[in-house]
């Protein structure tokens, strides 16, 4: 009796699972001409160096997504280096790295150099301004990728030379 029963649930699996692969094939079957949706959704995807040039930039990253209110931005930080071998692969679009002057120009990168001022922080809750005690210029490089196909990152560069 325990076998009849042992053998009748193997079979039930058995069914069960043929019916699942033949499901399966039969979806597959059907979308397999069908090209992957592409995100309707503009992308730019920006790296910075240092975390604090974010703050630095913050009214730059404000009036771009005011002009370009649909499109998604992605913030990383990381290393000069990784910054370029991300740009290079094409995961990242662009890129904000300190000025080096011992660093190699780079022929597959178009670059656009400017100073950023450390500007005035306010505190929001209670409305008073914080002033940093010594001023610093900072020498900052935006790179990109000379083939970029991305329509956001012109956008973005025009933007970023008619402000600074």
């Amino acid at each position: 009796m325990k076998e009849l029963i042992l053998f009748c649930a193997v079979v039930a699996v058995f069914a069960l699972c043929g019916f699942i692969l033949k499901k399966m094939g039969a979806f597959f079957e059907n979308n397999k001409n069908d090209p992957p949706k592409k995100s309707e959704k503009p992308v730019l995807t920006i790296a910075f160096e240092h975390t604090e040039e974010v703050s630095f930039l913050n009214e730059l990253l404000e009036h771009f997504s005011q002009r370009s209110p649909s499109c998604e931005l992605n913030l990383f930080y990381g290393s000069p280096g990784e910054i370029r071998r991300q740009i290079k692969s094409g995961k990242i679009d662009l890129g904000f790295i300190r000025k080096d002057p011992a660093l190699e120009p780079d022929e597959s990168f178009h670059s656009f150099h400017f100073v950023l001022k450390e500007n005035v922080v306010a505190c929001e809750p209670v409305g008073l301004p914080v002033i940093p005690l010594c001023h610093k210029n900072f020498f900052l490089n935006a790179i990109w990728k000379k083939n970029s196909t991305n329509p956001q990152v012109s956008l973005f560069i025009n933007q970023l030379k008619s402000e600074y």
